[in-house]
């Protein structure tokens, strides 16, 4: 067993609190936009588990059985990537255009969008580390599981510990991305620039699509899996990232000669 395993859904967890700590110490804006963005991902989110539930299992073993594994994963690819550019955007979208949120400042769409990505790694890797404390902490609880599952965490517990740092990373660049995204959101809805809204959508698509290959692709045993998987996150992050800089100032310089 590998305690330093532990690392991976505490740095998820690290990376969302502190994103909203530092953007809330720089921007001085209020926290409830942190959290308005947090329930907007919990609402997205909930369709979408919805669907695991319901369709997804089906839609998988149908395109596997049809298709094959390569045609699987570019049909899984086009779902997963669509239902989350529609939900996840659609949603910001009715919240900038239908509620109070309108009136936000280009300040408070950011920190709803620092909000929506950090919320995401909070949850995502609250259970995993919380789950991971009780199985380190008293082994014993394994003998308690069924031997396919315990099997599974088993093999995650005796990970080697450089695979910690990927959660953390995988975070961060997925935060810029739902930063990004949600700026095209707020600019469309304050804006009425439905283009930009397209672009958030098609953006986010293209985020997640890869989302089925990652899965497959990854193997615990060969490193280089890990930085293939990763890196797609880590390009999209960054675009979000230059893309965030890049809208703010332009959006800035606006106002300012509005002023003027």
């Amino acid at each position: 067993m590998n305690p330093f395993i532990i690392f991976g859904p505490l740095g998820a967890v690290i990376v969302g609190l502190l994103s909203i700590a530092l953007w809330k110490a720089r921007s001085n804006t209020d926290i409830r936009y942190f959290l308005l963005g947090g329930l907007v991902w919990i609402i997205a989110i909930a369709p979408k588990l919805i669907m695991d539930y319901t369709l997804t299992l089906g839609l998988s073993s149908w395109a596997r059985d049809t298709y094959g594994v390569t045609g699987m994963l570019i049909i899984l690819g086009i779902y997963v990537g669509l239902r989350t550019g529609l939900f996840e955007c659609g949603f910001a979208f009715l919240a900038f255009s239908k509620t109070k949120l309108r009136e936000a400042t280009l300040e408070e769409a950011t920190s709803f969008g620092v909000g929506f990505g950090a919320i995401e790694a909070i949850f995502i890797g609250f259970p995993s580390l919380i789950q991971l404390t009780l199985f380190i902490l008293n082994p014993s609880l394994l003998e308690s599981l069924p031997p396919a599952q315990r099997e599974v965490i088993e093999s995650s517990l005796n990970s080697p510990t450089w695979i910690a740092a990927v959660p953390m990373i995988e975070r961060t660049f997925t935060l810029f991305a739902h930063v990004f995204a949600t700026l095209l959101v707020y600019l469309s809805a304050t804006e009425h620039k439905p283009g930009l809204l397209f672009s958030a959508i098609l953006y986010k698509s293209m985020l997640d699509a890869f989302v089925p290959y990652i899965q497959t692709v990854i193997d615990v045993q060969k490193p280089v899996t890990f930085l293939e998987a990763e890196a797609w996150v880590i390009i999209m992050g960054l675009i979000g990232l230059l893309g965030t800089i890049r809208f703010r100032k332009t959006y800035q310089n606006t106002q300012r000669r509005n002023r003027l």
